[in-house]
């Protein structure tokens, strides 16, 4: 990953016309003048016990100082223009270095140096001259995702307001308080999708309309959706730091939120009886998923992924609340928001989820849904600093799937996803689950999909 970053930084400042008057302030300190060689002496000295080829550096900053000799020469002869040119391109050279240094000391701080870096770039392009600037609005956004992939028909939702600028993406979303599952909402699955058929797409920005409501964190039903918005924006930064953003007068909404997470008992909702088949019912999904649970489709599911066929459950629900688990301490939405399937691998070690799509629900929505209960149950049962604990419904006894998933008091040793359905969206390819998969990586996540055919009682391979 370092080295596709490093890659990152240097193919834009290799781009003369976007690097161009930028100034990135990242690791900005006083006294440039007094303190330049200490702070080279220093950072020299710190590296010299590593394996590092500094004749490299020498060479590098060699060729620097001859770029300066030669701009003065210019300057001497008041060929102003050559001089302006050679420190341009010297400066470009430093900047590059300086910001390189982020990447290695990304192991140290996470993501946030990198986030910080790139959205700093993306930042930088956005407010470049409009006259100077590639502007696509969001029609002949459609017409290029038309031709890109071929689906004759791809559409995006009315309600979110985009254009790219200078290869970054602007996205605006309006309804913040809306169901994931809504298209207009479903940000997540959008900009992954655009990301993936649009490569002119190097970085995306989001911003939003915040909505009307309480700012309480909890204790209000209209806030679930939001507050549940608020967590996948922080869930996306995590997955995708080098080229998802949210604007800057956003960011302290988000982390204000994630800190109050944090420094709060936020509890797991938990099952309240045993699962049974229902099998019966005329509700295709839940049909569905009962024949994956309990009949035949279980032996498909558990050779498919080397899950344990004694703990292989559905319907987790996955509300999380405050304190208690309670209706008026809900933190996000409640009720009918569960987990389709789940289950732990025959060695025990790693936990599956399995969101299940049965017929023509094949909308985008499903990638925002994923990513959202992999998020609450990585941060429940795998982090090693969780920000959601089991929780316990007045004096309700464990059900076995509640016993599975505690997995006696010990954090799972990987999470692995899987989006099982009878279509997907045509939109939906496997670029675009491989660009999920490269971001849920960074958190050693497992991510694939797969087909079935309920009428014929076969996965498709």
């Amino acid at each position: 990953m370092k080295k596709k970053y490093i890659d990152e930084i240097f193919a834009f400042y290799f781009n003369e016309v976007y690097s161009r008057d930028f100034q990135n302030s990242i690791f900005k300190e006083c006294n440039p003048e007094e303190m330049l060689l200490r702070r080279l002496q220093r950072a020299v000295g710190n590296e010299a016990e590593g394996s590092l080829l500094h004749s490299r550096y020498g060479i590098w900053s060699s060729n620097a100082c001859d770029l300066i000799n030669k701009a003065l020469d210019a300057i001497r002869h008041q060929d102003n223009v050559n001089a302006i040119g050679l420190l341009e391109l010297t400066r470009r050279s430093l900047m590059a270095y300086t910001d390189s240094q982020a990447v290695f000391d990304a192991e140290e701080f996470g993501f946030v140096h990198i986030n910080s870096l790139f959205h700093s770039y993306a930042t930088h392009l956005l407010s470049m001259n409009d006259n100077k600037s590639e502007i696509i609005d969001k029609d002949e956004i459609i017409q290029r995702l038309k031709k890109a992939s071929g689906v004759r028909g791809a559409s995006l939702p009315r309600d979110i307001d985009i254009f790219i600028k200078n290869g970054v993406l602007r996205f605006h979303v309006h309804n913040a308080d809306q169901n994931m599952q809504v298209d207009s909402a479903a940000f997540e699955g959008w900009i992954l999708v655009l990301k993936t058929w649009l490569p002119d797409i190097k970085y995306v920005e989001l911003d939003f309309t915040v909505p009307e409501i309480t700012v309480e964190r909890f204790g209000n039903p209209q806030t679930g959706h939001y507050n549940r918005f608020l967590y996948r924006l922080n869930n996306m930064l995590q997955l995708f730091p080098a080229w998802f953003f949210v604007h800057e007068s956003k960011q302290s909404l988000v982390k204000e939120f994630v800190y109050w997470l944090e420094s709060n008992t936020c509890l797991l909702n938990h099952s309240l009886e045993q699962r049974k088949s229902v099998i019966e019912t005329e509700k295709m999904e839940r049909q569905i998923e009962s024949w994956f649970a309990f009949e035949e489709g279980k032996n498909l599911l558990c050779n498919r992924w080397s899950i344990d066929g004694d703990k292989l459950f559905n319907q987790l629900p996955i509300g999380v609340f405050h304190e208690k688990i309670a209706a008026p301490n809900a933190i996000f939405t409640r009720g009918a928001s569960a987990i389709d399937l789940w289950g732990v691998s025959q060695d025990g070690k790693d936990l599956h989820l399995i969101e299940l799509k049965c017929g023509n629900n094949k909308s985008i929505g499903v990638i925002s849904e994923i990513l959202f209960y992999i998020a609450v149950l990585y941060d429940t049962c795998i982090s090693d600093n969780p920000l959601f604990s089991f929780g316990r419904y007045g004096k309700a006894e464990d059900t076995n799937d509640m016993l599975a998933l505690k997995n006696g008091g010990q954090r799972f040793g990987r999470l692995i996803a899987h989006v099982l359905a009878e279509k997907f969206h045509p939109l939906f390819s496997s670029n675009l689950e491989a660009l999920i998969a490269e971001g849920l990586s960074s958190l050693d996540i497992g991510f694939d999909r797969a087909l079935y055919d309920y009428s014929k009682k076969v996965l498709i391979t």
